[in-house]
């Protein structure tokens, strides 16, 4: 699904001054649920299938072996199951439920604003349809990843999320977060729930989240830190070979500051982090 209202100021090409245009396709509620859409500023056309817009076609968009691990047949289906239903739990050493971690989140990217925000590498998108249910008729929420089978099960989780809520039902594209398709200044907000140690160069991610979003515009980001035991260290330094980096909370702040950001205090709970920042 993506919301035509969103191809105004989605913008594939650095050079393109218009968003894109539907060429055809079939509509729900407002959205694009499958069709081909335009890019008048190259003439290229891309397609809306299994309820997201692909803006990478043949492009994969993978920088190391973490993000390769994600176009595993099977892995969108048991990502949120097997792991990121448990994740904060266990890497926290304390209960540590999804809902306490979407609150927090939303908290800091200060949804109750409302405004259009953005998912960055949202995997099979637990924050874009929670922050979506969030919002209701206040805003709306676009998730991007770069594996299809990631988005494949974050559209079918997102169906049932919004079909029990009555919440608006959120968008998702297939897009490269180093290279955002989007127009400058055009989000109220962005989010990211753990991709930051997976993006192959993270500072580029959050420059260009800083150019997409609008004065005062917020992003919040949850993470890894670097562990402090010396077994953490060893299973950390066999996941770096993997292209996963865990981040000194300094680095954080630093990598925020640099992008344009101004940092809030980083919340720390063992080898997570929360990070709120506004846009300068």
């Amino acid at each position: 699904m993506y919301d035509r209202g969103l191809l105004r100021i989605t913008r594939p090409s650095p050079a393109g001054s218009e968003g894109l245009e539907l060429l055809e396709g079939t509509e729900l509620d407002g959205s694009v649920t499958s069709g081909l859409v335009l890019d008048p500023a190259t003439g290229r056309t891309y397609p809306v299938k299994d309820g997201y817009l692909d803006l990478l076609g043949r492009r994969t968009g993978v920088r190391n072996v973490a993000n390769l691990t994600n176009f595993l047949p099977g892995a969108g289906p048991v990502y949120e199951p097997l792991w990121r239903s448990r994740s904060l739990t266990l890497l926290t050493g304390e209960k540590f439920p999804n809902d306490r971690e979407i609150g927090i989140i939303a908290d800091l990217a200060r949804v109750d604003r409302g405004g259009l925000y953005l998912d960055l590498g949202c995997s099979t998108g637990l924050y874009t349809r929670s922050l979506a249910a969030k919002l209701g008729g206040r805003g709306k929420v676009l998730g991007i990843d770069i594996a299809p089978t990631m988005l494949k099960e974050a559209v079918q989780r997102a169906k049932r999320t919004a079909k029990r809520t009555m919440g608006v039902f959120p968008s998702f594209a297939r897009a490269d977060a180093e290279n955002l398709p989007f127009m400058d200044g055009a989000f109220a907000g962005a989010v990211c729930g753990g991709t930051l140690n997976e993006f192959g160069d993270p500072a580029r991610v959050l420059r260009e989240a800083q150019r997409m979003l609008e004065p005062g515009g917020r992003v919040a980001v949850m993470g890894l830190l670097e562990a402090k035991t010396q077994r953490g260290r060893r299973v950390q330094r066999l996941l770096s070979a993997g292209g996963l980096r865990f981040f000194e909370p300094e680095e954080v702040t630093s990598l925020l500051d640099h992008a344009g950001f101004e940092p809030d205090p980083l919340r720390k709970d063992n080898l997570i982090f929360f990070a709120g920042a506004s846009r300068c």
